[in-house]
């Protein structure tokens, strides 16, 4: 496993970051957390990104969606359903966040929870890559999407 530090800036002419900085990393994207900062008084995306290395030169690609293995293939066509619509509410929310869509959550991980269906956030806490920060931040507008009830207090994320 690999662990690579991606530092971007706000772009001023579009108000929101470059959304194409993991293609710079080569192998498998396993998970990208981020930290958003301010330095010289102008606003900054940490992300820290762990990928499994590559062979070679972009020898797996960054985007599972793409030849590395579509994260869709094998789902149900009611699973494909859930992906889509998480798909889109994540899109959405991204472009209101000015960040971009991985962050949120990855192709993997949306399938993930198409998959679980998870009905409660303590059984959204079991889908990989869904940490506490994910959890808290975006777990009921999930839960949301897939028409499930989010309980009143956030559940324990260990």
């Amino acid at each position: 496993m690999q662990l690579s530090l991606l530092t971007l800036s706000l772009d001023p002419a579009t108000g929101a970051f470059p959304s194409s900085p993991l293609e710079q990393i080569e192998g498998e994207v396993v998970s990208v957390v981020e930290h958003f900062f301010h330095h010289q008084g102008l606003p900054r995306l940490l992300l820290i990104v762990h990928h499994r290395q590559g062979s070679g030169p972009r020898a797996q690609t960054t985007r599972p969606d793409k030849k590395g293995g579509d994260p869709r293939a094998g789902l149900s066509p009611d699973e494909l359903e859930r992906f889509d619509r998480l798909r889109a509410w994540r899109n959405g929310r991204a472009e209101t966040d000015g960040i971009p869509p991985y962050i949120i959550l990855s192709n993997r991980e949306l399938a993930a929870v198409a998959r679980s269906t998870p009905q409660t956030l303590a059984e959204l806490r079991r889908v990989e890559g869904i940490g506490k920060a994910k959890l808290t931040r975006y777990g009921p507008n999930i839960l949301e999407v897939l028409g499930a009830k989010a309980p009143e207090a956030p559940a324990d994320a260990s």
